[in-house]
C-alpha cells in the first residue's frame, strides 16, 4: 500500500524533498550566519566597553600620578623635624634655647593627605597634630579622632621599628633608598649637636619656657658638648601599602638617619579625597591595592595602574556591560523575530509548493481515472448499441423481439447522450462557458419531462420511480435544460446504487417549503458512508470499495453547480428508512414570498 501511495504521488514526494531541501538549506545558513554575527557584535560591544573604560581609566590614572608626584616633591623638600609637634628650628634662632610647634600642627597642608607620622629609633610613634604632654597644642576640635588615628597608626609603628611580618618588606625597601641617598635621592640636613639636642628635648624645653619647669636635662642627649655640626640623612618618600586599622591604605614612608638611628617619617593618603578627586560620570571610580583578592573582580572591572604607586585606579564597568548585553539580547531577540518569520514565510510557501503540486497530481490521477472511467463508460453503451443494432440489421434473434430490441438501442443510446452530456457540461464549466436562461416556469411539469426519458431505463432494470408532487405548487424560476440535467444526474445515482437492493423503489418528491421550492430523490439504497460525505460533490470523487458502480464523479459536482446558478442548492441526508437523500432548492420567487 505505501509502495503504491509512493508511486501515485512520486512527484509530490520529490517536491516535498526539494522544497525542504530550498527552504531549510537557506534558514539554517541565515541562522547560523546571524548568530554568528550577533555573538561577534555582542563580543565587540563588549571589547568597546572595556577599550573605552580603560582609555578614561588611563587618563585618570595619570592625573592622579601628577598629583600624587606633585604631593610627593612638596614633602621631600620638607625637613625632617616638622614631623614632630615641638621642634627646634636650626634656621630661626642664632642663640640660645628656641622651640616652635610645627607647622602641621594644625593640619596638613595638602587635601589629599589624611596624616602625617613620625617612628623614632626606640619605636614611639608621634603626630604633629597631636600632643599628649601638651593636648592645648593638639590639633583643636578633633582631639578624639587624632587619637583613634594614632592608635590606628600602631601597627605602622610596630614594624617600622622591628621589621617584623609584612612590615619588613616595607623596612628593606626604605633602607634601599637610604642607601642611595647620596646618589642624588636623598637630601642631607645640617644641624649643630646644640640644635639637635634641642631638638630632642623640644617638649621639656617647651615646658620650661612656659612654664618655668626644670625638666630640661642640662646634659646633652647624645653625650656631646662642643657645637660641631652633624648631618641628617633623610632618603626620598616612596608609595607603600600598609594597613591602617582594618583597611589597607596607600603610605608614604621614608628613612631619616640620625645620629640616635634610623627614623621612619611618612603620611597617609585620604582615599575618600583620592576617589573624589577622581569622580567620574561615566563609571564608578575606586583607588585600590593593585593584587586583588577576588579573581572575578577583573571580569567587571577596569584596572588601570598608577606608575609610581601599587595602586591603581578601578572603573566599575558593571552598569555599562549590562547595557551592552541587553542591546545583544534585544539584536538576539529581534534576529529570532525576523528568523521565525522569514522561516514561517518560507515554509508557508514551501508548503503551497508541496500542496500545489499534490493538487496536481491528485487532479492529474482523477483526470486519469476519469478518462479510464469515461473509456469505460462510453463503451459499455456503444457495445450494447453495436450488439443491439446488428441484430436487428441481420435480423438476428427472435424477430418478435425487435421492438425489445429497438428499445434497448434506444436506452444505450440515452445512456451514451447522458454520459456525453455530463462531460461536456464538465468541460464548460472549466472553461467558464455554461451559461443558464432561468425562466418563471411550472416546475411539476419540467420534472415529470425529464423522467420520461429515464423511466424505460428505469423500468427495465426493475426500480420503481415513484412521485409525491404537491398540489398548487407555485410557479418557479428555472432553467428547463438544468432542471433536466439535474432529475436525469439524481435518478442514475438512485438506479446505480439500489441495484443489490430487494424491492427498489425510488421516491421523487416536489414540495414548498419555508426555504423554497424544493425537488427532492430517495432511494432505498445503502447511503452514502460517513466518511465520502464531505467529498460528495467534488469532481471525480466516488465510491472507493471494488462493489462500486462505474461512474465519471461528475453527476452530483454538476447537480450542485446547476443548482447553485440557480440561486438554490443542494443538500444530502440520511433516509428515515434508510437510503440516500438528495434535496435541491430553488429560489423564491419575490411575488411568491
Amino acid at each position: 500500500m505505501g509502495w503504491r501511495v509512493q508511486l501515485k504521488y512520486r512527484r509530490t514526494v520529490a517536491a516535498l524533498v526539494l522544497t525542504s531541501i530550498a527552504v531549510a538549506v537557506p534558514c539554517a545558513a541565515w541562522f547560523f550566519a546571524g548568530q554568528r554575527n550577533i555573538e561577534r557584535q555582542a563580543s565587540a560591544e563588549e571589547a568597546g566597553v572595556f577599550l573605552e573604560a580603560r582609555k578614561k581609566g588611563h587618563i585618570l590614572a595619570e592625573r592622579l600620578e601628577a598629583r600624587l608626584a606633585a604631593l610627593l616633591q612638596v614633602e621631600n623638600r620638607r625637613p625632617f623635624y616638622h614631623y614632630q609637634n615641638l621642634f627646634h628650628d636650626p634656621r630661626g634662632a642664632s642663640a640660645g634655647a628656641a622651640v616652635t610647634q610645627s607647622p602641621l600642627a594644625q593640619g596638613a597642608s595638602d587635601p589629599l593627605t589624611e596624616v602625617h607620622f613620625q617612628v623614632d629609633d626606640e619605636g614611639k610613634l608621634t603626630l604633629p597634630t597631636l600632643n599628649e604632654e601638651f593636648p592645648e597644642l593638639s590639633l583643636e576640635g578633633d582631639h578624639g579622632e587624632r587619637c583613634a588615628l594614632f592608635a590606628e597608626l600602631s601597627d605602622i609603628a610596630a614594624f617600622c621599628a622591628t621589621g617584623d611580618g609584612e612590615g619588613g618588606e616595607t623596612l628593606d625597601a626604605m633602607h634601599r633608598f637610604a642607601t642611595t641617598a647620596g646618589s642624588g635621592r636623598g637630601h642631607v640636613e645640617s644641624m649643630s649637636w646644640q640644635a639637635w639636642d634641642q631638638h630632642l628635648q623640644a617638649s621639656a624645653l617647651y615646658a620650661d619656657l612656659k612654664y618655668g619647669s626644670d625638666k630640661v636635662d642640662p646634659t646633652p642627649v647624645d653625650g656631646s658638648t662642643d657645637s660641631q655640626t652633624i648631618q641628617i640623612v633623610v632618603s626620598p618618600f616612596s608609595w607603600f601599602t600598609q594597613p591602617v586599622g582594618e583597611q589597607l591604605n596607600l603610605v608614604a614612608l621614608r628613612q631619616v638617619e640620625t645620629p640616635r638611628g634610623l627614623w621612619t617619617q611618612g603620611f597617609v593618603v585620604s582615599l575618600a579625597l583620592v576617589e573624589q578627586y577622581l569622580e567620574n560620570s561615566d563609571y564608578p571610580v575606586s583607588f585600590v591595592p593593585r593584587v586583588h583578592s577576588d579573581p572575578n573582580r577583573a571580569k567587571s572591572y577596569v584596572s588601570v595602574p598608577v606608575d609610581g604607586t601599587p595602586w591603581a585606579v578601578d572603573l566599575d564597568v558593571t552598569a555599562n556591560l549590562q547595557q551592552a548585553l541587553n542591546q545583544a539580547a534585544s539584536e538576539r531577540q529581534r534576529f529570532f523575530g525576523l528568523f521565525l518569520l522569514g522561516a514561517l514565510g518560507a515554509g508557508l510557501a514551501g508548503t503551497l509548493v508541496v500542496y500545489i503540486v499534490f493538487q496536481s497530481e491528485r487532479l492529474a490521477h482523477k483526470r486519469a481515472q476519469f478518462a479510464a472511467s469515461a473509456a469505460h463508460e462510453l463503451r459499455t453503451p456503444l457495445a450494447g448499441l453495436r450488439l443491439y443494432s446488428e441484430m436487428l440489421a441481420e435480423g438476428f434473434g427472435n424477430p418478435r423481439q425487435s421492438q425489445r430490441y429497438a428499445r434497448r438501442v434506444a436506452n444505450e443510446a440515452e445512456r451514451l447522450g447522458r454520459v456525453v452530456t455530463n462531460v461536456l457540461s464538465f468541460t464548460r464549466l472549466e472553461r467558464s462557458a455554461m451559461t443558464l436562461r432561468p425562466e418563471v416556469g411550472d416546475l411539476e411539469l419540467a420534472v415529470r419531462e425529464a423522467c420520461k426519458g429515464l423511466q424505460p431505463v428505469l423500468d427495465e432494470s426493475g426500480a420503481e420511480l415513484v412521485f409525491e408532487i404537491e398540489e398548487d405548487l407555485p410557479p418557479v424560476l428555472f432553467d428547463r435544460d438544468a432542471v433536466v440535467h439535474i432529475v436525469h444526474n439524481l435518478l442514475d445515482n438512485a438506479e446505480k446504487y439500489t441495484r443489490e437492493v430487494d424491492g427498489r423503489r425510488i421516491t421523487l418528491s416536489l414540495r414548498s417549503t419555508g426555504d423554497g421550492p424544493t425537488l427532492e430523490v430517495a432511494d432505498n439504497g445503502p447511503g452514502i458512508p460517513s466518511r465520502l460525505r464531505r467529498k460528495l460533490f467534488r469532481p471525480f470523487e466516488r465510491g472507493e470499495g471494488g462493489d462500486d458502480p462505474e461512474g465519471l464523479g461528475l453527476g452530483l459536482m454538476l447537480v450542485r453547480t446547476l443548482a447553485r446558478a440557480q440561486g438554490g442548492d443542494i443538500r444530502y441526508s440520511d433516509g428515515t428508512e434508510g437510503g440516500a437523500v438528495f434535496t435541491v432548492t430553488f429560489a423564491r420567487l419575490p411575488s411568491a414570498a
